[in-house]
């Protein structure tokens, strides 16, 4: 285990929490990524000046998802897709094909974030969770259509 402090918001951190994490998790993600910093006495004195700068910057990016989260909130991803008999789609909507369309709707999302609860693979209305960092996620619908 290896004490980090946080630089961004992450999961149930907060800028400025000082806690143990693996090894691992902090080397190959939280250091790569520029989310943490090793927790040595001398880095605790210089943080501890700028946390409220590293809060103001945090709080800022997190209105900024969270206003991206409402232009979001009442939208509808609309697909055509090849369906077959009973409904059933020829393959299944990826997270590439909704990442491209509200690409399209203005929105620029990366693909990476955007889950299913479960695999589209027939027609009709669907939910995708969209992550927009900093603790801000959101649920859209998707509605697939017979292409014609």
């Amino acid at each position: 285990m290896v004490r980090v402090i946080f630089l961004e918001n992450i999961e149930n951190n907060k800028v400025g929490d000082i806690k143990n994490v693996p090894d691992g998790y902090a080397r190959n993600y939280l250091f790569k990524k520029n989310l943490a910093t090793l927790a040595t006495s001398e880095e605790v004195e210089k943080i501890e000046a700028q946390i409220s700068k590293i809060q103001k910057e945090e709080k800022k990016k997190v209105t900024e998802a969270e206003k991206l989260a409402d232009m979001l909130a009442n939208k509808k991803v609309k697909l055509e897709m090849q369906v077959g008999d009973g409904g059933k789609l020829f393959g299944s909507v990826t997270n590439r094909d909704i990442a491209g369309k509200l690409s399209e709707m203005g929105f620029e999302i990366d693909k990476a974030n955007i889950e299913f609860p479960e695999p589209i693979r027939e027609k009709g209305e669907h939910t995708a969770h969209i992550k927009l960092g900093h603790g801000v996620a959101i649920d859209i619908t998707v509605e697939v259509v017979q292409a014609v």
